[in-house]
């Protein structure tokens, strides 16, 4: 039965399970203080150990645990944060990581006696009970976790249940998101750890400056890309049909940073024009094997062509908006009618540019 207790700390430990927990801390040889250093990396940590240090602790969210493995003992599964800026306040002797920090913070919160021995929790039957509140709190609601946390979750919540046609969309309900999101987070993170088995294809890459949003995007949103892969998300098993070259491929193109810092295909927005290099013959060839770059690549297709389109299509709706008020302006200047003399010339160029290329091309076909 589900119920409120009081707790004494050294009862409490910290989730192995905690979606936040890099794969590397994942195993059952972490110690606990190997995992309380890790998250000492992160700075807001350090920042919580001073506001208790400073306020005492404040139970206004409750924490949530499960019986542990031995009588009596807890394990948490939602306040893993809380628990360890107390830990780290008890026993300062633990950090290694800001060190001098955490034991000045001991030291001042012990002073002013804001050092809790035991916390009030919620005991919650089993993992399951919580999942979705876990979801709907960190994915969509007030304490986002970061995107390869979520999806490290959402895929564990995926791998719970049998295979069936709406799946994504009922995940999606439990946690109050979208089904579309759902699926790109969890193919992503089936992809993530694929290339992590693979020790990253030998890149300077690690969780923490992994950018799942990446290699997510290229799969679920780019057919061309998807396809060169071998990646199909409308199927059951979407990397059954994984070419395994093709995806490293993709992935150095991502991932592999020249002595600038910058990859083959750079800027996420350039996934666009890298779909289209792979939809071209001409371009794709120019990009794979003569190794060209994405920018030169991409000018053996029509992707500057849709841009000017965009762009032209922009400065007409904007142009129209400014007719519908013209009759209704009291104060023009004369910068205005400058403007439009300006807005004019560079029509008209842009007109003679795209004729003459009309007409060349008609000249051709002749």
């Amino acid at each position: 039965m589900s119920q409120f207790i009081q707790v004494l700390i050294s009862h409490l430990d910290l989730d192995p399970e905690n979606p936040r927990l890099p794969e590397k801390l994942r195993t059952k040889a972490t110690s606990e203080s190997e995992v309380l250093n890790w998250m000492l990396e992160d700075a807001t940590l350090v920042d919580l150990i001073a506001s208790i240090a400073e306020n005492g602790f404040f139970p206004g969210e409750p924490i949530i645990v499960v019986a542990g493995s031995a009588k009596g003992r807890y394990t948490v599964i939602e306040g893993n944060r809380r628990l360890a800026a107390i830990k780290l306040l008890q026993d300062p002797s633990i950090a290694e990581v800001s060190a001098a920090t955490v034991r000045k913070l001991s030291e001042f919160a012990y002073d002013k006696r804001n050092v809790p021995l035991d916390v009030s929790v919620f005991i919650a039957p089993d993992r399951d009970s919580v999942d979705n509140y876990l979801g709907f709190r960190h994915i969509t609601g007030v304490k986002q976790w970061p995107t390869i946390s979520k999806a490290r979750y959402l895929y564990k919540l995926f791998k719970k249940k049998e295979y069936y046609d709406g799946i994504f969309r009922e995940l999606a309900r439990e946690i109050g998101s979208k089904g579309v999101y759902v699926k790109r987070l969890i193919y992503g993170y089936e992809l993530f750890l694929k290339i992590k088995k693979q020790n990253y294809y030998g890149l300077d890459l690690e969780e923490s400056n992994f950018n799942l949003s990446l290699i997510t995007d290229a799969s679920v949103m780019y057919s061309a890309i998807a396809d060169y892969m071998g990646f199909n998300s409308e199927t059951v098993n979407p990397t059954g049909n994984l070419n395994e070259e093709n995806f490293k491929e993709v992935v150095k193109w991502l991932y592999e940073t020249d002595s600038n810092g910058v990859t083959r295909v750079g800027e996420s927005r350039n996934l666009r024009v890298l779909n289209k290099v792979l939809q071209s013959p001409r371009a794709k060839k120019a990009f794979l094997k003569d190794k060209k770059t994405l920018r030169e690549a991409a000018q053996l297709t029509d992707i500057l062509d849709e841009s000017i389109r965009e762009f032209l299509m922009g400065a007409y709706n904007s142009l129209l908006e400014a007719q519908k008020q013209a009759h209704l302006s009291e104060h023009p200047k004369k910068e205005d009618i400058q403007l439009l003399d300006d807005i004019i010339s560079s029509a008209d160029f842009i007109q003679s540019q795209l004729k003459k290329v009309l007409r060349t091309k008609q000249d051709i076909a002749v």
